[in-house]
């Protein structure tokens, strides 16, 4: 059986069951992500191919975003530094994955009960149906896979609170994709990675700064108001900890259906801790 609604508080159960928006909506709201449809869109999210986007013209270097953005990860991480990476706001899974290529031990964390059920799933079964909306209420049977090449036993999903990790000792890799501008406290989290990630260890930073103040505060924002640029607000903060070593843009897709999609485009920076 596939089924992970048991795994799930009551509460959790109850959010899920409501008609909601999709995950693509802004302002839809953190309870959002505790949907079966904000499940069934990330699995297609994450593990979705060239299928979730059937026009030609249509932008597929925006597809397997989260592969792509774990192999940089992969890619800058020295070979004595592969031991732990923290994957932080992990939701169903797909970049966990990834970094178990290149990483001894991977933990992902994330805040939804839902995302986290449904990547233990994948890491149990290396497989789940979901069904993709095509139009309205037509929707299709799909199905998310894990990379044969990925090491599911190295991987550890948990549910937690970005802003509040607790003790996790000292990490070679940390990462946070799409993740800053949806948390309540984004300087706490950055300020847990300075602590956390050991000497010669990367933080990879990839956000759309997409800030709503039904998710942050608009007195906790970092930057996005009065001319002041996000991404050097960050660069403020990391600076004096990190070394930058590439910045660059990383588009994203997720798909409401087949003739509405949400293309994004998220900075992404990789530092390297001094």
């Amino acid at each position: 059986s596939y089924s992970f609604c048991t795994l799930l508080p009551i509460s959790i159960l109850l959010i899920m069951a409501q008609q909601v928006r999709s995950t693509t909506a802004s302002g839809s709201g953190s309870a959002v992500y505790e949907s079966e449809r904000a499940v069934e869109e990330y699995l297609q999210f994450h593990y979705g191919g060239e299928d979730c986007m059937p026009y030609a013209f249509g932008p597929m270097e925006a597809l397997h975003f989260a592969q792509r953005v774990g192999a940089i990860c992969g890619k800058f991480a020295d070979k004595e530094k592969r031991g732990i990476a923290y994957d932080i706001g992990c939701a169903v899974g797909g970049t966990s994955f990834e970094l178990s290529k290149y990483f001894d031990k991977v933990v992902g964390v994330d805040f939804s009960h839902a995302f986290i059920a449904a990547a233990n799933t994948m890491k149990e079964k290396s497989e789940m149906p979901y069904k993709s909306t095509h139009i309205a209420d037509i929707r299709h049977q799909k199905k998310a896979t894990v990379d044969s090449e990925a090491n599911p036993d190295r991987i550890t999903f948990k549910q937690g609170d970005a802003c509040n990790l607790g003790e996790i000792g000292q990490v070679d890799c940390m990462i946070a994709a799409n993740l800053l501008c949806r948390l309540p406290e984004p300087i706490k989290f950055l300020q847990k990675a300075i602590d956390s990630i050991s000497k010669g260890g990367i933080l990879v930073m990839v956000s759309p700064f997409s800030w709503l103040s039904e998710y942050t505060p608009r007195e906790k924002w970092i930057g996005g108001t009065d001319d002041s640029d996000s991404a050097e607000e960050v660069s403020k903060i990391l600076s004096p900890h990190f070394d930058l070593l590439e910045r660059h843009d990383e588009p994203f897709l997720i798909r409401e259906h087949v003739r509405k999609f949400q293309y994004g485009v998220s900075d992404c920076t990789v530092w390297r801790r001094k």
